[in-house]
């Protein structure tokens, strides 16, 4: 198989279906569908608490939308990993990098400005976001045969 047909969506790697290689396809796919509900939970919140205050209802479905959108394609990108496609790691460390920088001004405004439970919020995400990166640059060497 060619590298060219390896990144073709829906196109399994031919090192999926090894032990080591299959756990570490789990580990980051499982790790990155966490992230993903867990930012998509946080859009979702910004957008109910916008509700509360009409006013500002539109800026904050914008700033909700910044980590909304990676997050969805991230859990897209998840599962193709879970199924070993090697395309998936290539989609999901794209969305980690757009997410991570978002996720880390986020966590810096919070430690800058922000009460205790957006500290402790932002700190947890940065350090998943990182975490899953990590993970999925394991797993996407991994189904390179790297």
């Amino acid at each position: 198989m060619s590298q060219i047909d390896a990144m073709q969506p829906g196109v399994q790697s031919p090192y999926a279906n090894e032990p080591a290689v299959r756990r570490l396809t789990r580990l980051a796919g499982s790790a990155g569908i966490a992230l993903g509900i867990a930012l998509v939970a946080c859009a979702v919140g910004l957008v109910v608490s916008g509700l509360v205050n009409p006013e500002y209802l539109i800026v904050v479905c914008v700033v909700a939308l910044l980590p909304g959108i990676p997050a969805l394609s991230l859990l897209t990108a998840s599962r193709r990993i879970l199924r070993g496609e090697i395309n998936g790691t290539t989609r999901a460390t794209t969305m980690l990098v757009t997410t991570g920088g978002l996720v880390l001004l986020g966590a810096v405004g919070a430690i800058i400005e922000g009460p205790w439970p957006a500290k402790i919020l932002m700190v947890v995400l940065a350090i998943g976001t990182f975490t899953t990166a990590t993970f999925v640059n394991r797993a996407d060497r991994a189904l390179k045969g790297q």
